[in-house]
């Protein structure tokens, strides 16, 4: 009996445990159900927010403009190999480029902008963009697209296949531009200029003028990009007072010094870019002797000992060009550098002067140049110039008085 009755014990002990055991897997089983179907219902959430954002930003691009599109971040993750490295055509102020591939086989530049540099919120950046589309021209770079996914902001421009012009001109490479092609960079980038200063229909200084910001097409054609500085000027303001941004070497005394911003400031940088263009070497190289380090001082120096041709990249002189051609061009450059903003011309004069549509009227003066004596390093800055710039009253003028140019 006792033998029969601990047998009972030891069944309804193990019917016990495995009861329990159901009802504990039961409970678990039901926990996971309601998990997963809330996590489920958390991930619909996000993607229906998600394709929300998508399509109030594609509603908020469109309005009046049809002529970009809004690109799914995965999408462009895809394009560049998730911004693999070997994808990598350079660096902006405000984030790296990549090369990217479309799944339509396009190649695009795909900008992905530093959350550090850019603090706009959704609406801000799209409002930017959106003004930055409406300004189209044949010498600006073509924005195609962007991507607003959280905290990352992203620009896809059109590629272009030269990529940039410090490449050309800065001995990077093996390849050859002669005066034909250089010219017609040289008033390409003239052209665009003078769309943003003055035919646009927002008044524009782009900032940041150089080589490097200037991109070639398969015909050389140049376009300006990088409008990550760019700032829209109200019409009635002859300048704005604001903080320095810009690069070193390119910036002009005014806006260095006083931190007055106008068109000017680029057609400054215009001056320094044409002389690079025209002599294939940077505005500052503290390898060379102490005369030529600085560029723009350096062909002044050329200019009045009546040696500018000297200036010129002796590849070009040996392919042959036309002596006078290039001086005049020379001129307008220096015309560029004038020492104060109301002496140089308009970016309209520029292009007509290069095109020979108007004679360069006048002699420069001696532009501004940086007091370099106890500096010899890369940090140059404009903390000391050669003479004072005060503001001066007199109206602008267009050109200067006209006189004999030297021998």
């Amino acid at each position: 009996m006792q033998a029969s009755g601990s047998s009972s014990e030891m069944r309804f002990s193990a019917l016990f445990f495995f009861l329990g055991a159901i009802t504990v897997l039961g409970i678990l089983l039901i926990l996971m159900i309601i998990y997963w179907k809330f996590d489920k219902a958390k991930e619909l959430m996000k993607s229906m927010l998600r394709n929300k954002r998508l399509e109030a930003s594609k509603n908020f691009l469109n309005g009046n403009l049809r002529t970009i599109s809004y690109f799914d971040f995965n999408t462009l993750k895809k394009a560049t190999k998730n911004f693999h490295s070997g994808y990598l055509l350079g660096r902006g102020g405000f984030g790296p480029v990549y090369r990217g591939k479309l799944a339509d086989g396009r190649l695009v530049a795909v900008k992905k902008l530093s959350a550090e540099k850019s603090q706009q919120g959704e609406s801000e950046f799209l409002s930017e963009v959106r003004m930055i589309t409406s300004i189209q021209h044949k010498n600006l770079v073509r924005l195609l697209g962007c991507c607003s996914d959280g905290s990352q902001r992203v620009l896809v421009y059109e590629y272009m296949k030269n990529r940039s012009l410090d490449l050309m001109i800065y001995g990077k490479n093996d390849q050859f531009l002669n005066w034909n092609t250089r010219f017609q960079i040289i008033l390409g980038i003239a052209r665009g200029l003078q769309y943003l200063h003055e035919d646009s229909h927002v008044r524009i200084v782009h900032r940041d003028i150089k080589a490097s910001n200037i991109l070639l097409d398969e015909k050389f054609q140049p376009k300006i990009g990088d409008f990550g500085l760019a700032r829209f000027f109200p019409e009635d303001q002859a300048y704005l007072s604001t903080t320095f941004a810009g690069t070193l070497g390119y910036t002009a005394p005014e806006y260095a010094i006083r931190g007055e911003l106008s068109e000017k400031a680029d057609i400054y940088s215009f001056g320094v870019l044409v002389l690079e263009i025209i002599s294939c070497r940077k505005n500052t190289n503290l390898t060379l002797s102490s005369e030529m380090q600085y560029l723009p001082e350096y062909a002044w120096k050329l200019y009045e000992r009546s040696r500018v041709i000297e200036l010129v990249d002796p590849r070009m002189r040996e392919d042959g060009i036309v002596e006078n051609d290039v001086l005049q061009v020379i001129n307008v450059a220096f015309l560029c550098l004038q020492p104060h903003a109301n002496q140089r011309p308009p970016m309209s004069e520029i292009v007509a002067m290069l095109t020979c549509k108007v004679k360069t009227v006048g002699t420069p003066m001696r532009p501004a140049f940086m007091d370099r004596r106890n500096k010899r390093d890369e940090n140059l800055s404009w903390d000391s110039i050669s003479e004072p710039f005060p503001s001066l009253t007199r109206s602008d003028s267009s050109s200067l008085p006209p006189q004999p140019p030297p021998n």
